[in-house]
């Protein structure tokens, strides 16, 4: 379950013999639209990194580096002279970082004289940069600039966009005295968004909210969040969904091969790197229970809590790309943060118990997921805007959205009943407002 999300340059002197930031950039038309993070990163100075480049144009392969780079865009040194305007896919390799996709435009080509690869500075902007985007990078601005070793491992590979959907948010860059913008906003009498709420959306999030109340209320979270879950049954689930845990990273990388724009490409795979760290935190969890690896790796799941596994597995193998990010990342990311943050309270409360030592580490997996979780989803949902096509399969991301809550549920509830203390009645009652099947549940 993931972790995981956005100004005009004010023209001042920079040091001596640099240039003005504007004139280094060419970003005085960007559009007043931008972000408040992009604003005051911009208040200071531009970060000089020469990062090399590589530039495929016309079946070309050309070599640059970059001048210096904000969250807003940056500027080029190579031997090429672009047109302004033209819409590219930029890929950024930081090293072991991160790695991030992002559509951006030329805004100027003018000609200089360093004496490297080229003779050209290209001033390229990001074309509808979005927060969790512009967070990133400024992460790995700040981890560059601390670390040579890094920049030398760094690479931005350019390429002249060709998709259409890369090409929308370039237009909608655009200044607002363009010509074809302005006849555009005439003529719909509305503004100009890049990613439209369809109406099935709103349904979607009240459809679910009962599946995902009925996770955050179950007695297992709940009771762990006051602590008065017995350290048996604690374990028990912890132990239990390790397998499951272990195994996200995987359905999300199974997404990539299907994804058919930048934007939802750049997500899953920042997804996976984030995703791939989170196994060993959970065992790091475990130890500070009292839970001995080797218990973890051999573990077997009740079929219950398996269940949930193999449905992730079939999901993601044989749905569409709509239908996996829904019932992964959309349903399962989207409730956890609400899981980290209810389960964390009640750590405290299980500190020096029999065999217990939480430290630092073992709160790692519940605090980056009470604290950021709620990127994930975000991104997913543009991602099912974007492959959500047709009504038949706005029903199908309903259910596997559904689907999924449910068998979360499930594992949570016999991991509750099937480890609770001797001597604790067993009462049977309906699960609210769930689905026919999962209606009687055992406790």
């Amino acid at each position: 379950m993931g972790r995981q999300n956005r100004g005009q340059i004010a023209n001042t002197p920079s040091k001596p013999g640099e240039q003005t930031r504007t004139q280094s950039t060419g970003e005085e038309a960007a559009p007043s639209a931008q972000s408040s993070l992009a604003r005051d990163y911009r208040r200071h100075k531009r970060e000089v990194l020469n990062i090399p480049s590589r530039l495929w144009i016309q079946d070309k392969e050309l070599s640059g580096y970059t001048q210096d780079i904000s969250p807003g865009g940056f500027r080029l040194i190579s031997d090429t002279d672009p047109s302004p305007g033209t819409p590219l896919d930029l890929k950024f390799s930081f090293a072991d970082i991160c790695f991030l996709n992002i559509s951006g435009q030329v805004i100027f080509c003018l000609p200089v004289d360093d004496g490297k690869f080229g003779n050209k500075a290209i001033g390229i902007k990001f074309a509808a940069i979005r927060d969790w985007e512009q967070i990133i990078l400024l992460s790995s601005i700040k981890e560059l600039t601390q670390t040579v070793s890094s920049r030398e491992k760094s690479l931005l590979t350019i390429v002249v966009s060709k998709d259409a959907l890369a090409q929308e948010p370039v237009n909608l860059g655009r200044p607002t005295h363009s010509p074809t913008t302005a006849k555009a906003i005439k003529r719909s009498k509305k503004p100009l968004k890049f990613s439209p709420d369809p109406g099935w959306v709103l349904d979607l999030k009240r459809y679910i909210e009962p599946y995902s109340n009925a996770v955050l209320q179950s007695r297992l979270i709940q009771e762990a969040s006051a602590g008065t879950l017995s350290l048996k049954q604690m374990r028990a689930w912890i132990m239990q969904l390790y397998p499951f845990i272990e195994t996200f990273p995987k359905w999300i990388a199974l997404n990539i091969s299907k994804t058919r724009d930048s934007f939802s490409r750049g997500v899953m795979i920042d997804n996976v790197r984030v995703e791939k760290r989170h196994a060993e935190q959970w065992v790091y969890m475990a130890q500070g229970f009292g839970i001995d690896p080797e218990e973890l790796y051999t573990v077997e799941p009740l079929p219950q809590v398996d269940a949930l596994t193999h449905w992730l597995w079939s999901i993601n193998t044989q749905g569409t790309l709509a239908e996996a990010v829904g019932a992964t990342n959309y349903a399962i990311e989207g409730v956890t943060q609400g899981i980290a943050r209810l389960t964390i309270r009640g750590f405290p409360l299980y500190d020096r118990l029999d065999g217990v030592h939480l430290d630092e580490k073992a709160y790692w997996w519940m605090e980056a997921h009470a604290r950021y979780d709620d990127l994930h989803p975000i991104q997913a949902l543009e991602i099912m805007k974007l492959y959500t096509t047709t009504k038949d399969l706005e029903g199908k991301v309903k259910f596997a959205t559904r689907r999924s809550l449910e068998y979360l549920l499930m594992a949570l509830e016999t991991c509750y009943t099937r480890f609770r203390p001797e001597g604790v009645e067993k009462e049977v009652l309906a699960v609210p407002k769930m689905d026919k099947g999962f209606v009687a549940q055992v406790r």
